[in-house]
């Protein structure tokens, strides 16, 4: 072989070296813009996820005001469907706001843990029926809701519910029945009987529960 020859092939092997180089490094790029473009899109989704969390409960709230009905105004500014008190200052609420036309007092746990201890004039509407119950055993012209459960989970999930269905008024007693300390009715008036706290709820009533959280 030529001198000049061997100049061609070795010219031609690095010609050759470098664009196989060059397009290994394209594919890396390419590979990493896929990436940072799918980090964009999953970023782009949760803000936007995060942004109708935040923009829901004012909707909810507006419609409402626009129906004549109160929304307390710590609600609003905090983005909150329903208040969140203790059992101690659920309390205040028994003797101060006794009257039923006033103070709906609910409680949300099941009929053979209502029969064994309950809050005095309480009305008992397990979770799981309160999709079905609520339109005609809940009034929406009382004034208050006070829910409470065993120990705050089926509570919390009742309240946001019917903070989502026309009810601006609800308060959640966040502690439950374990930490009241007031008056008690029932057969068992020293006992409460504790279940487990997630309850099966119906499909609807469990999609409606999903978000929040930053309600309670």
């Amino acid at each position: 072989m030529s001198g000049f020859g061997l100049i061609v092939s070795i010219v031609s092997l690095v010609v050759a070296t470098v664009a196989l180089w060059m397009a290994r490094r394209l594919r890396q790029e390419l590979s990493g813009i896929k990436r940072e473009r799918y980090y964009l899109e999953q970023k782009v989704r949760l803000l936007s996820l995060q942004i109708e969390s935040s923009v829901e409960p004012l909707r909810i709230q507006t419609s409402l005001l626009s129906q004549g009905k109160p929304v307390a105004d710590h609600l609003i500014r905090t983005g909150r469907l329903y208040h969140s008190i203790s059992a101690k200052e659920a309390e205040e609420f028994l003797t101060v706001d006794s009257r039923a036309d006033r103070v709906l007092w609910l409680d949300v746990r099941t009929s053979a843990e209502f029969s064994k201890r309950h809050i005095p004039g309480a009305k008992v509407i397990p979770v799981e029926d309160l999709e079905m119950r609520y339109h005609t055993e809940i009034p929406l012209t009382v004034e208050k809701i006070m829910v409470y459960c065993a120990g705050g989970d089926r509570s919390r999930l009742a309240c946001d519910f019917l903070s989502r269905h026309d009810f601006g008024n609800v308060y959640h007693m966040k502690d439950g029945l374990q930490a009241w300390s007031g008056p008690v009715e029932g057969d068992d008036a020293g006992g409460l009987i504790q279940i487990g706290s997630k309850s099966k709820l119906p499909s609807r009533l469990s999609a409606t529960t999903s978000t929040s959280a930053h309600s309670s």
